[in-house]
């Protein structure tokens, strides 16, 4: 099978059916995609003619039933190229009305889909190419239930330890059209947005951002956040319960600043807060050194209690997991991680849920870096190693574009993707190049949306090397690489006769053996190269710490 592999887009074969191959390779194992699907997961015209620049929330939820009624207002820049605005929400929400710029317009619900069009010939003579406005939607129904949050998510209702009720939300693969009207596609982050969201008392909500007031309406009470950074949309969310006990703190930042920091917990847990206050500060030294200043310096760090195990809502990470350090590793995992999103995830993002492996790989990656950081290299490849064991091979790390597949159930985007940048910085032998990479990608990038193709084609330029063919052989195929290998003997030498094989046609790179001990670093093609050994060369195998491969040895 190894040759018949190794031959599968060589020779006369033509190049679309290495194409052919890989599509399907990504498509595998997967869903049949729908017109519902398509319409979420596409930049159609109706959504690439407008780019949004802000929004505001105004809602109002109930603790007794999953409940909300509002509006949302859409600041947004025209960019022309259509006669139509889509807005995307759950069909099940009854849709009270719709204003561009204080003007009613007619809407058409599609059938089957999250999709509301907006016919704009009354108003479409008044838009200028560049220019900002404003769409308004009002609308109330029925909350989404999260069966399993955060996994599979929606209206969290819960109880807090002493029997008080206690709510929040949580969508990411699901996307925020569950339960607000937004432009629904991870490639537009807003700029800013304001958060108001009303409960009855004695409740209390914390959100994303900056708290900036609370308000009386009717029988509610209204808390205002308002965040200053761009944030992808499944990040927005609120926390309530009766009672949350707040604790600022500050950490002094790589960048000079002074960040505050916020940690909301429930009263029964208060002497936990120094517990919270520690691993931040452990995480984000970490995550600094690695990837630089915490991006979101005007918004702060925020870490609460949530009724569920956790989420990188953007300044408002949702913390579930007990207060528990692992006993292995000393670290709390769900600090660990949902801190690293502020790099991964909340700073540079993925703009189709296909390329979720940006933030989900790097950020499950940074785990590793935060033990190399505290406890060396060793404890940084046993960690690796203990995730390597994770990888399922199921499902290709690349998903299919412009479909909204939810990735969030494909854990190789996690735990193999992390092997696979384990991988690249081994093949590099560069650690100072390898770094300034990673805190290149945080500038360059930063508070964008974006491709994998663009993140490949940019450590392609920064590492000087064209990175597509190993990208493609790890994310858009089921297996990774194998490397065929054996020891011949000749006449009193013996010779190590290595190749890859692989489904990518142009895949080729070095790689690391262990010759009775000794590290040899040899570039491979898919090709059989035979590299000369000495003599009494015994033991042969590849060093698959370094390396996310399969081994073949051959007779």
């Amino acid at each position: 099978m190894g040759k018949r592999l190794f031959g599968l887009c060589a020779g006369l074969m033509p190049l679309t059916a290495c194409a052919q191959k890989e599509v399907s390779a990504i498509f595998h194992g997967r869903p049949t995609y729908t017109r519902a699907d398509t319409l979420l997961g596409s930049l159609n015209p109706y959504r690439s003619c407008y780019d949004v620049v802000h929004y505001d929330l105004n809602l109002r939820l109930s603790p007794a039933r999953p409940y909300v009624e509002g509006e949302v207002t859409c600041t947004f820049r025209w960019l022309g190229g259509a006669d139509t605005l889509q807005i995307d929400l759950l069909e099940s929400f009854k849709v009270q009305g719709v204003w561009l710029e204080g003007q009613s317009l007619p809407f058409q619900r599609v059938r089957g889909t999250r999709a509301i069009w907006i016919p704009l010939s009354r108003v479409k003579a008044q838009l200028q190419k560049g220019q900002l406005y404003r769409w308004k939607v009002a609308y109330a129904g029925r909350l989404q239930l999260a069966p399993r949050p955060p996994w599979e998510g929606g209206f969290v209702r819960d109880k807090t330890p002493s029997g008080e009720p206690w709510l929040g939300f949580a969508c990411q693969g699901l996307g925020a059209s569950i339960w607000w009207p937004l432009k629904d596609h991870l490639s537009d982050k807003p700029d800013s947005a304001q958060l108001t969201f009303c409960l009855p008392p004695p409740f209390r909500v914390i959100a994303n951002g900056i708290y900036q007031r609370h308000f009386p309406r009717k029988k509610d009470t209204c808390f205002t956040y308002r965040v200053s950074h761009p944030i992808n949309t499944y990040n927005i969310t609120f926390y309530a319960a009766p009672a949350y006990l707040i604790h600022e703190d500050t950490f002094q930042s790589a960048s000079g600043r002074t960040l505050p920091l916020r940690f909301a917990v429930l009263p029964v847990h208060a002497s936990k807060i120094p517990y919270l206050v520690q691993h931040a500060h452990r995480v984000l030294r970490a995550m600094e050194h690695f990837f630089g200043p915490f991006p979101h310096q005007q918004d702060g760090y925020g870490l609460v209690e949530a009724p569920y195990y956790g989420m990188e809502h953007q300044s408002a990470i949702a913390y579930g997991n007990q207060f528990r350090t692992d006993p292995q590793w000393g670290f709390d995992y769900i600090i660990l991680h949902e801190s690293g999103h502020e790099w991964w995830g909340n700073h540079v993002s993925a703009s189709d849920n296909a390329d979720l492996w940006i933030q989900e790989g790097f950020c499950t990656y940074a785990e590793a870096l935060y033990l190399e950081y505290y406890q060396g290299a060793q404890a940084a490849q046993r960690y690796l190693n203990q995730q390597r064991t994770l990888i399922q091979n199921r499902l290709t790390i690349q998903g299919p574009p412009g479909v909204n597949a939810d990735q969030t159930h494909n854990t190789d985007i996690y735990y193999k993707m992390a092997w696979v940048l384990h991988t690249l910085r081994s093949r590099l032998a560069n650690d100072s190049l390898w770094f300034a990479c990673l805190r290149a990608i945080q500038q360059h990038f930063a508070y964008q949306a974006i491709t994998g193709s663009e993140l490949i084609r940019f450590m392609s330029n920064f590492l000087g090397e064209d990175l597509e063919p190993f990208f493609r052989a790890y994310l858009n195929y089921l297996r990774p690489p194998l490397i065929s290998f054996k020891v011949v003997r000749e006449e009193g030498q013996a010779y190590l006769v290595a190749r890859w094989i692989t489904e990518e046609p142009n895949f080729a790179g070095p790689m690391e053996f262990l010759v009775d001990g000794q590290r040899l670093r040899v570039f491979l093609t898919q090709t059989a190269t035979k590299i000369p050994l000495l003599a009494k060369a015994e033991v042969v195998i590849p060093d698959r710490n370094r390396y996310l491969v399969i081994p073949v040895a051959e007779p």
